[in-house]
């Protein structure tokens, strides 16, 4: 580097003004380091070196004769200290050639003395003093003038031996200045200073654990008064307080706090206010959203899983979920919330866009969407999936298979007049059982009059969305259905008369035999839909379990379709209808009077069909009620998971993954529609449909595997990608793709939690982060990670 010390020229004489004009450099008499024989040697060093410091170019090499200097450790510890003599001027000719600046950059030992017009190798003019080298002026004092020749000789200069010795001197005698230089420095105050950002971490630590404890129990960190006076400061300050008294860093921390309040001195960082709070979750926050967007990278591919709900303070809140396959293991993260004004797709489309730009997602890698079915979101023409698709047709909308089950018990549900009557009064009587707490307290009464020492079942209120939660109800109302009678019939016989007598009387008189039939024909079918819904919910669910869990269903409701099963549920219906003194018709309802049918329309078919006659009551129960409820769910299942009669191109692409699992299908001759399949899916995916027929065969003639978990397993101890890349990549995809949107459903489940009526005011993005930390809770915190980042969202007066 060249030198950048300024000399005071006025107090130096020279004779060669011309030379010094022009390279911009003054050269000292002889006169100027003449010392009286009065000076010892170490005043004359003195004197050198203060002579030296005030010149423009103090490493010049031609001051060693000008000074007549002898090679000290001052002298080369000031060399070193400024370094090679490398100025930045006009560089005179000579015979049409000069020095070129650009030398320097590829050879930092390079210098050029502006006083003598040549240049010289640093580290040899200062370390090479052996007799050996003595003759070997060229580079250390005489100096290299001819341009010409000059990048021939350097090159020559930086290969020869005595250049290398010498440069392993300059390097060694750094090493050791640059070691002195740290011993005599202050190595306490390094040590001080080590320690206290060592005691401001355990601290940190302390207080991000007590933060990830309040945000997964989804708890209020502040308090309404935080006063010193307060009695409650908020969880936060007062889990602090409580852990202070059995941890000694906490306890040293707050009793320095109050020292320096009490003295009033400079205020002491506490890490305790509210924006400290805030920057700790916000670090916690980026650094969970970093290790997920680390594994969607590692993934290669990715599905959405999106849904809106209003919060507490009536803003809509539209929730942001990622799955994929890391591993071999199927993940669905949460990511954050998003608000928006509104709900329509193009809204949506701009909100998903942002949120896959914030977290470095391209659009590229979407193989899959997962939403429900409100017509913003599967739209075919305007909706969420279908703008998503105009932009990358591959990633394919799943409609969320528990969505699907629950409006598959709505149709079935609306088969029969009956259904909806019993339904209506199951709302009703938990109603007007809970909405009073004396006829809830009579009615315990009542319970535990029946079942003496058990537990009293409370009744159950019907949900609106989710009808296979509806199981629950049912079951609690056919356990106390005589109680709920024995009630009825005690205000109904009240005196003096009770105001909800009335009500009383109309619902003991809708309580029939069709009730008490329709409660026991959806109870046991509800128990199955109960645990297939719940199954839809697991975490990681993939679309050959979900197949196998409907295909389950339908096989029960095939077995649940006979005459023998509904003789069973028709004589406990009956039994039970004798023992609360209920009727049991005895006639076909619409059969009590035969109408005669006009000889033009006996032999009428449709007539023949209107006007069919059934045997017994039974009859008409079980195929104009029974029977129906079961076809009609038995028909939306195959309709809604099968595809049946839909030709919907996206579920023949999603369902010809299936047969690629199934171990069967490529052992023995070849199966036809697993052949298609394979051919569906590398048309759409463009892979190789030779390359996959190979790899498939292969794999299930080596592996056996009963689904498709078995195979991620197989995969994973083989190191299958390099083995099966194709075969990989499709069950990569067919893992990726969305079952359902629990995950999502059950962030809006954390969200109530979180932002409640005390804490409507939460700001989005701590309420992001809040949510992250509670769902997400099996991410490990990396502490250091951590510290780092809240180290560097703002500039801190605390060592870390």
């Amino acid at each position: 580097m060249p030198s950048t010390s300024i000399a005071e020229e006025g107090d130096i004489e020279t004779d060669e003004a011309a030379t010094n004009a022009a390279t911009g450099s003054v050269r000292p008499t002889d006169t100027d380091v003449v010392l009286s024989e009065d000076h010892n040697e170490e005043e004359q060093i003195d004197h050198i070196m203060s002579k030296l410091a005030a010149l423009q170019y103090p490493t010049d090499p031609t001051h060693i004769h000008t000074f007549k200097i002898k090679r000290n450790d001052r002298y080369v510890s000031m060399c070193c200290n400024v370094g090679p003599c490398q100025p930045d001027i006009p560089y005179p000719k000579t015979e049409g050639r000069s020095f070129q600046k650009q030398w320097f950059s590829a050879n930092v030992w390079l210098e050029y003395s502006p006083t003598a017009n040549s240049m010289h190798c640093f580290s040899c003019r200062l370390f090479l003093s052996d007799e050996k080298y003595k003759s070997r002026t060229a580079w250390t004092t005489d100096g290299i003038r001819k341009w010409s020749t000059a990048l021939e000789k350097i090159k020559q200069h930086s290969s020869a031996e005595m250049h290398m010795t010498s440069m392993v001197r300059w390097i060694n005698f750094q090493k050791k200045a640059l070691q002195s230089a740290f011993d005599v420095s202050d190595v306490k105050g390094v040590e001080v200073r080590e320690r206290e950002r060592q005691t401001n971490k355990e601290i940190l630590t302390r207080l991000i654990d007590l933060t990830v404890y309040l945000a997964r129990q989804g708890q209020a960190f502040r308090g309404h008064d935080e006063s010193e006076s307060s009695d409650n400061r908020g969880n936060f300050r007062e889990l602090v307080n409580v852990f202070s008294c059995y941890d000694s860093v906490l306890k040293m921390h707050l009793e320095k706090i109050a020292t320096v309040k009490a003295t009033k001195t400079r205020p002491q960082v506490s890490l305790l206010s509210n924006r400290s709070q805030n920057d700790i979750i916000a670090a916690l926050g980026t650094y969970i959203r970093k290790e997920i967007q680390r594994e969607i990278k590692e993934a290669e591919m990715y599905s959405i899983l999106l849904d809106e709900t209003s919060d507490v303070s009536h803003k809509e809140q539209v929730s942001f979920v990622v799955r994929y396959f890391h591993h071999m293991q199927i993940k669905e993260r949460f990511i954050e919330v998003c608000n928006v004004d509104t709900t329509t797709g193009q809204e949506l489309e701009n909100t998903v866009f942002l949120l896959l730009q914030k977290n470095g997602l391209e659009m590229k890698n979407m193989y899959g969407q997962g939403y429900d079915g409100a017509a913003n979101m599967s739209g075919m023409y305007k909706g969420l999936q279908a703008r998503i698709r105009a932009h990358n047709e591959k990633a394919l909308y799943v409609h969320c298979k528990a969505h699907c089950l629950n409006l598959v018990l709505v149709e079935a549900s609306k088969s029969s007049k009956h259904f909806v009557t019993f339904f209506n009064l199951v709302e009703k009587l938990y109603a007007f059982c809970s909405g009073s707490p004396k006829r809830h307290a009579a009615l315990v009464k009542f319970q535990e009059s029946l079942f003496p020492g058990q537990r009293v079942m409370e009744l159950q209120q019907l949900s609106d969305t989710r009808w296979a939660c509806r199981e629950k109800a049912l079951k609690a109302l056919q356990r106390n259905l005589k109680a709920i009678l024995m009630l009825l019939d005690d205000i109904s016989d009240s005196d003096p008369p009770n105001l909800a007598q009335g009500d009383a009387q109309m619902y003991r008189n809708a309580i029939n035999f069709m009730f008490i039939l329709c409660m026991e024909i959806t109870t046991p079918v509800f128990e199955v839909t109960a645990l297939a819904s719940d199954s839809l919910q697991e975490e990681g669910l993939d679309h050959s379990t979900a197949y196998k869990v409907i295909d389950g269903v339908l096989h029960t409701l095939q077995t649940m379709r006979s005459e023998e099963k509904f003789g069973e549920i028709f004589r406990c219906a009956s039994e039970k209808a004798e023992s609360f003194n209920i009727p049991v018709p005895t006639v076909v309802p619409g059969q009590e009077r035969k109408r005669k049918v006009p000889v033009r329309f006996q032999h009428s078919t449709t007539v023949s069909q209107v006007g069919a006659q059934f045997e017994s009551v039974e009859a008409y129960f079980r195929s104009g009620v029974y029977f129906t409820f079961l076809d009609i769910m038995t028909g939306e299942l195959n309709r809604r998971f099968k595809g049946d009669n839909t030709g919907s191109p996206t579920a023949r692409i999603i369902q010809s993954f299936q047969p690629l699992t199934v171990h069967a299908n490529w052992v023995g001759p070849p199966n036809p529609e697993a052949i298609e399949a394979v051919h569906i899916l590398c048309e759409f995916y463009g892979e190789d449909e030779d390359q996959l027929k190979t790899e498939l065969k292969v794999f299930h003639s080596s592996f056996s595997s009963k689904d498709l978990r078995e195979i991620f397993l197989i995969l994973r101890e083989n190191n299958g990608q390099l083995i099966f890349p194709a075969f990989v990549k499709m069950i990569q995809i067919y893992a990726t793709l969305p079952v359902t949107t629990a995950t999502v459903e059950r962030s809006f489940s954390k969200l109530k939690i979180i932002k409640n009526k005390l804490r409507s005011l939460c700001g989005e993005e701590r309420l992001s982060d809040l949510l992250l930390l509670a769902i997400e809770k099996d991410v490990e915190i990396n502490y250091n990670e951590v510290i780092n980042i809240y180290k560097d969202m703002a500039p801190r007066r605390m060592l870390l």
